[in-house]
């Protein structure tokens, strides 16, 4: 059984609808104000092509964000390979990601859906951190616990505390974590 490869058009069709959605998120900060109109209008195309790869804005918003997860997913498994690599480094590379990209990313902490999904990549992101490192499992409770805090750090970082610097947040997360777990 083959694989049938996707089209490139849709391909390029899909990427610049996505990206008509993060620069309109960074110019309105609002996701009230997305409107299929407004994103087709961004990535120069028309509405046909957007109903083609997407059932309405919601839809390609839920894709944005799993692509956001695929993509720090990329980036912080190469570190839960290796056991030498320590939680200052996954830190920072976890709140580097979210620096770059905070002027949409800000925006879409305001989406319940989003802050759940989060939620969720950095329960298993601590019980991958906790099998490579060989910690006995805890209750589930407790990673909940660690990623709401986590969770809410990111929140206030992103929308007030942007004068700090991911490495200045990395350093006081680890502090508590390390007296945490």
């Amino acid at each position: 059984m083959s694989i049938k490869k996707e089209d490139p058009r849709a391909i390029r069709s899909k990427r610049l609808l996505k990206e008509a959605v993060k620069s309109l998120l960074m110019e309105s900060q609002s996701l009230q104000e997305l409107t299929v109109q407004k994103v087709t209008a961004k990535a120069e195309l028309n509405r046909a092509t957007f109903y083609l790869h997407y059932l309405d804005m919601r839809d390609l918003l839920r894709h944005v964000v799993y692509d956001l997860i695929d993509d720090l997913t990329e980036k912080l498994s190469p570190l839960l390979q290796e056991e030498r690599v320590n939680l200052d480094e996954q830190l920072l590379t976890f709140l580097d990601y979210f620096y770059q990209h905070r002027r949409y990313l800000s925006v879409l902490f305001e989406e319940r859906a989003f802050q759940m999904k989060l939620h969720h990549f950095i329960v298993d992101f601590i019980q991958a951190r906790r099998d490579l490192r060989k910690v006995a499992s805890e209750d589930a409770v407790s990673k909940d616990i660690i990623a709401s805090s986590i969770l809410g750090i990111l929140m206030w970082w992103i929308r007030d505390g942007k004068h700090y610097s991911s490495e200045y947040i990395a350093g006081q997360m680890s502090i508590w974590m390390t007296k945490r777990h």
